[in-house]
């Protein structure tokens, strides 16, 4: 009877609760204590259509926009500007074109950036970047891939990890929400959980890197005092291993939680540091340098130890989040933190620093002309004039791509992505190029053949670059190493060739010498025209790819003479039925014509006709395989020129 009772009262409390009226500031609450999604919830019962208040929409577009449901939240901007408001801030512009990026309009993002920059102040260094590229994404369409990538295996189907870096001992450390799982029943009901979509936190987890190319495996989350009850963001290891530099919640310092900012705990996030004890980290402090109030995250140590890279809002930041350095000194002091300019950081979101061992600054940064959200950039520190550049697909897509790590011992690079709607850790590989330079010349004359098409097709028989041959007779393409490739070379005057090549492992310049044949070298004499065998299939009239390619050589042929007239002569071998050989051998010949008149010949300059067996090139009885090939066969009779 008490069950009885007791569920009877939970389903009147729940009938309440939802006939509970709309409420703006129930609403409001819930977007000031950053539970976003009960925020979003709460706004979209108090739209009341075209009488529905602009704040509203507006309060929605960001909700959607802070909890990356870019669709919902373009929809409640564009509903916003659409009301012709003079009071909007030029940002909310802004926020409708990047979430218009991460649909992949470009075309429509641009539109509303212009409108963007006509309202921002001058000096906005997001309105001064698109206006001195607005058409930045074209030049992304023409990039070829410079990396690919794979699953890490490390991945959970339903909670989120991030961030891997990989330690020198092969240690790999990444964040995940995973905890839920892992905790024990008291944590899980005293955690702090994240209020934007109530999750769990975050902590730091370890995984056994054993090989590029096998999966990430041994999962365990780090049991010490660096894991609170707080989210923890990515973690890297000083250079002798004895110390942990990390990301977690600002309201971890005791010292900042007075700071309004702190104490809303709207993802503010500060560094800290762990002392190695044994085989555990403790003394869990704050870095001196970071300030109450600011957003200090994501840290990475550069190869020499020599300094902390890491990511920031603090005083002297040129846009949302900028990237800095300081100087690692003894005793767990620091130096004094350095802007790395505005080259590297835009008026935007710049984070997720790594410098690799060969000196090259990666990061991700959600700027203009880049795919969408975050975006994987890369800048040669060894180059004093380098600009940053996009890594281009497959590693960026529309959605957010970041903490790129790369390590040129192993070949191998580590990043994390959205892009299925679970923010998953991937493994990237840097692609090697070849230049292939073709250098054509006619066959017995050996003069180079100037304007002559040359395409490079994979084994996928896409085309993944081509070129013409220059007055020289040489045509380039660059193409990948270790790969099998077809290269087509066309010309008006000559016959096509098709060669099968497979790149070298190494980078750097690979050549081929064609000699191509002129057209007039298939025209034997004045009445026939000598092609490579025309196979069917066993018993068909199916002509296979390798004979349509012998038949384009007679289009090409008949092409440049217009006014030829060709006979089509089908003849079969001895085995069989006489009657049966003519019917087939006629239905080969009339095959054989359709294919020529389907690549552009017309066909009143074709005829075709069936011989079966009755004209037999070898005469035999038994006859060899051999015998019959030669039997088996097409003639190409010119009846007129």
């Amino acid at each position: 009877m008490r069950i009885f009772l007791m569920v009877l009262l939970c389903s009147l409390s729940i009938t309440v609760q939802a006939k509970k009226k709309p409420s703006l500031k129930r609403a409001d609450k819930y977007y000031k204590n950053t539970e976003y999604t009960k925020a979003a919830e709460e706004y979209k019962r108090l739209l009341s259509g075209k009488r529905t208040p602009n704040y509203i929409h507006l309060q929605l577009a960001d909700c959607y926009d802070r909890l990356n449901q870019d669709i919902e939240a373009s929809r409640y901007y564009g509903k916003a500007i659409a009301q012709n408001d003079s009071t909007l801030k030029p940002e909310i512009y802004y926020k409708y074109a990047k979430v218009m990026e991460k649909n992949g309009r470009y075309e429509v993002a641009k539109q509303i950036m212009q409108e963007f920059a006509a309202k921002a102040p001058t000096d906005d260094s997001r309105a001064k970047d698109f206006l001195a590229k607005p058409d930045a994404h074209k030049a992304l369409k023409d990039r070829y891939p410079t990396y690919m990538f794979q699953e890490s295996g490390l991945n959970d189907r339903q909670y989120d990890d991030y961030g891997a870096w990989l330690s020198p001992g092969d240690t790999l450390y990444f964040v995940s929400n995973r905890t839920k799982e892992e905790k024990k029943w008291m944590r899980k009901v005293f955690e702090v959980r994240d209020k934007w979509e109530r999750k769990p936190n975050y902590d730091l987890y370890t995984a056994e890197f054993k090989g590029k190319y096998e999966p990430i495996k041994g999962v365990a989350r780090i049991k010490s005092r660096v894991n609170r009850r707080f989210n923890d963001g990515t973690a890297v290891l000083s250079k002798d291993g004895k110390r942990m530099y990390f990301a977690s919640e600002a309201y971890r310092n005791r010292k900042f939680r007075r700071n309004d900012n702190v104490k809303h705990r709207d993802h503010l996030m500060s560094l800290f540091y762990a002392k190695k004890n044994k085989d555990k980290w403790k003394k869990v402090k704050p870095m001196r340098f970071t300030r109450a109030g600011f957003m200090y995250t994501n840290p990475s140590v550069s190869p020499d130890g020599k300094f902390l890279y890491f990511a920031s809002n603090m005083p002297g930041s040129h846009g949302e989040l900028d990237i800095w350095r300081v100087a690692i000194l003894e005793d767990d002091e620091f130096g004094t933190p350095e802007n790395l300019g505005p080259v590297i950081n835009s008026g935007t979101r710049n984070d997720y620093p790594f410098l690799s061992a060969d000196n090259k600054l990666y990061f991700s940064s959600d700027r203009w002309g880049g795919y969408g959200g975050m975006d994987v950039y890369v800048m040669d520190m060894n180059t004093p004039t380098a600009t940053p550049a996009n890594l281009g697909e497959p590693i960026n897509t529309a959605k957010n791509d970041f903490a790129f790590s790369f390590y040129p011992d192993k070949q191998m690079g580590l990043f994390s992505s959205d892009r299925i709607g679970r923010t998953d850790v991937y493994k990237a590989f840097e692609l090697c190029f070849v230049e292939f330079r073709t250098m054509l010349k006619s066959k017995g004359f050996n003069t180079p053949i100037a304007d002559a098409k040359v395409e490079f097709i994979n084994t996928r028989r896409q085309v993944e670059d081509h070129g013409v041959s220059s007055r020289s007779g040489m045509a380039r393409g660059e193409i990948k190493c270790k790969e099998t490739y077809k290269i087509k070379i066309s010309h008006p005057d000559y016959l096509d060739e098709l060669i099968d090549i497979t790149v070298q492992a190494e980078e750097g310049v690979q050549e081929l010498e064609v000699f191509m044949r002129p057209l007039e070298e298939l025209v034997i004499g004045k009445d026939k025209i000598e092609l490579g065998d025309i196979q069917f299939a066993f018993n068909q009239t199916e002509i296979t790819e390798n004979s349509k390619a012998e038949l384009n050589k007679l289009v090409k042929v008949m092409k440049r003479y217009p006014n030829m007239r060709v006979k089509i002569n089908s003849h079969s071998d001895s085995k069989g039925s006489p009657a049966y050989n003519l019917k087939l051998s006629n239905e080969r010949a009339k095959a054989t014509l359709e294919y020529i008149v389907s690549q552009g010949i017309e066909e009143n300059r074709l005829e075709s006709q069936g011989y079966g067996s009755q004209e037999l090139k070898i005469q035999c009885e038994p006859c060899t395989e051999w015998d019959d090939a030669q039997n088996r066969r097409s003639e190409f009779i010119i009846l007129q020129r």
